[in-house]
């Protein structure tokens, strides 16, 4: 029996065949094609208009034609992407060209059996909850209206020329990089915004995606560390990079991005996988020190303090909000944001746009290192030589609902303020609980609403210590909540 259709914070994805179906797609188009008759846009902005995009998972082109057909028989004018495009474009093309909004269809970095769709408003971000509500309430109506079109664009020409606009192109170019889109949409994508031939690995389309998750964390980035390290095995399939005429030397640094390109991985030039956390605060650092930019510095509740560090050394205005980038973009679209992110690799600028892009974030990494003019790895030793060190990680766990809610409550209780050793100061309950200690380190617990997993997030100036504060947790949730 197949899935109800259900929105998450951003979207709706099922697996396909199951509850991704071409009549569920059908039938959540024309509950957007409702919703979206309730938006209430500024002046200037076509009401009438959505954009629609896809990448390149199984089917997806065949689904994004039958959602603009269904957004067409319902009276818009609609623009069809002619290829496979980030997501980050639909948002980008609903902006620029005055649209009321846009449908793009993908899973994003979930496994190769899922799809789904994704809303972008005019204003260049992911649908606000109200929207996703909307289009909930709306599922089984449908309102056809005659006047619709579709027309067939090339969504690209624009979002690359407008990153070129936002990059120092020559110096991003200069770097050599090596590019893993894990078989997404930004294949190819860094060549043609920096004019050069980029070596690319994992480029074709591949709607299995190799068998891995594209989603770029060290555990899926195996072919690209590979390459990185100089492996003397066998080179993944798909390495192929363009004849080089310079000597032939190490990359400066691996840029990776998941299979919508709204999220990227970094790899320094030994291919050591560097964390998004500290992407973040070296791009804040880069574009207030260097570029000479200004705005205010977001980070979601389960990233790094590094970035607070980092926001407070620069003077600029920081906030921390709940686990989501759609809370970052929130604040984008009413403050002055300079950049925003969350520790699973979205960042935003809000000077560009209210959303997520693993493909600027990345190039602006590249032209970081060409600026400076060191290894990727001697610039992050430096940020933490002057901000101090912090080691991250985080487990996600498969446990019963009713376990993992249980585990919460002990520690919302404070039964666990003493488990992991001395100098515990206080709780936060801002998205989960969180737990600090007054050596810097914390952990943090949160339940999934809607799936049997819990997520435990730890960080701490020593390294051991963030393995023996997750090895407790993990203890504390099997042995005492069964």
């Amino acid at each position: 029996m197949s899935q109800p259709i259900t929105f998450g914070t951003d979207g709706w994805r099922a697996v396909i065949a199951d509850g991704f179906t071409f009549d569920n797609v059908r039938l959540v188009s024309e509950a957007i094609a409702v919703a979206a008759r309730t938006l209430e846009p500024p002046d200037g902005i076509d009401r009438n208009a959505l954009v629609v995009g896809f990448d390149r998972r199984f089917l997806s082109r065949e689904f994004a034609a039958l959602a603009a057909e269904t957004l067409k028989a319902a009276g818009f004018r609609v623009v069809l992407s002619k290829s496979p495009t980030p997501s980050q474009t639909i948002s980008y093309t609903a902006w620029r060209r005055k649209l009321l909004g846009g449908v793009i269809v993908t899973a994003s970095h979930n496994p190769a059996k899922y799809n789904g769709l994704k809303f972008k408003g005019w204003y260049g971000g992911s649908g606000l909850p109200e929207m996703y509500a909307a289009i909930a309430a709306a599922l089984g109506q449908s309102s056809p209206r005659a006047g619709g079109s579709i027309e067939e664009s090339d969504l690209l020409d624009d979002y690359v020329a407008a990153l070129q606009a936002q990059l120092d192109v020559k110096k991003a170019a200069a770097p050599r990089i090596l590019h893993d889109p894990m078989y997404g949409v930004s294949a190819g994508l860094p060549s043609r915004i920096l004019g050069i031939d980029v070596a690319t690995i994992r480029g074709e389309i591949n709607p299995s995606f190799g068998g891995v998750n594209p989603e770029p964390i060290p555990d899926n980035l195996g072919a690209s560390m590979d390459v990185m390290r100089g492996s003397k095995r066998k080179r993944p399939p798909g390495f192929a990079p363009t004849p080089d005429p310079r000597p032939p030397t190490p990359y400066d640094l691996a840029i990776c991005n998941d299979g919508d390109a709204d999220r990227l991985g970094i790899l320094d030039e030994n291919g050591a996988f560097v964390s998004p956390q500290k992407i973040i605060a070296l791009l804040a650092l880069y574009l207030v020190r260097e570029k000479k930019m200004s705005g205010e510095i977001v980070k979601t509740f389960s990233t790094s303090r590094l970035v607070e560090k980092v926001a407070k050394a620069l003077g600029a205005g920081f906030h921390e909000t709940a686990i989501g980038f759609k809370y970052v973009a929130d604040l984008m679209l009413t403050r002055d944001i300079l950049i925003g992110g969350e520790e699973s690799g979205g960042i935003g600028f809000g000077h560009f746009l209210p959303e997520r892009d693993g493909i600027l974030s990345g190039l602006l990494v590249a032209e970081c290192v060409a600026h400076y003019g060191k290894p990727l790895s001697q610039i992050v030793d430096a940020m933490e030589a002057e901000f101090g060190a912090l080691f991250y990680d985080r487990r996600d766990l498969n446990r019963p609902m009713e376990v993992c809610a249980r585990l919460i409550a002990r520690v919302v209780a404070g039964e666990l303020d003493s488990a992991f050793g001395p100098g515990f100061t206080n709780r936060e309950e801002v998205d989960g609980v969180k737990l600090n200690f007054d050596d810097g380190s914390w952990i943090l617990f949160r339940k999934s609403g809607t799936e049997p997993i819990i997520r435990i997030y730890c960080e701490s100036p020593e390294e051991a210590r963030v393995g023996e504060m997750l090895k407790v947790a993990v203890r504390e949730l099997d042995a005492k909540n069964r």
